[in-house]
């Protein structure tokens, strides 16, 4: 009988708080990102960087921190990755592509 006592008393506890998580954890959720946000951009001033944070409801969980870049003006090109050249070129079967190994069936 203590056993079934004890068990109900455990399920109790564990659905009740269970059912509070459900209900505050988006509320402490929605609260800690906005801390993070309000912090960011506490950086971002003191910082006097280019970019601006902007915090938007709704929409998936990261879009809350978006980032506008500078407008870039028109003709301006930016690489980012330039291959190096090769030393030496290719000769012979080096360009000629891959072979193959097959044998012949009769």
């Amino acid at each position: 009988m203590e056993l079934l006592k004890i068990l109900a008393i455990f399920l109790l506890v564990f659905y009740g708080l269970k059912y509070l998580f459900r209900l505050l954890m988006p509320f402490a959720l929605r609260k800690m990102t906005e801390r993070l946000m309000h912090k960011a951009q506490q950086q971002q001033q003191s910082a006097g960087g280019r970019r601006a944070y902007y915090y938007t409801t709704g929409g998936g969980p990261f879009d809350q921190f978006k980032q506008q870049t500078p407008p870039k003006t028109e003709g301006e090109v930016r690489v980012d990755y330039v291959p190096q050249d090769e030393s030496k070129p290719k000769k012979g079967t080096e360009t000629a592509g891959e072979f193959i190994d097959f044998e012949e069936v009769k």
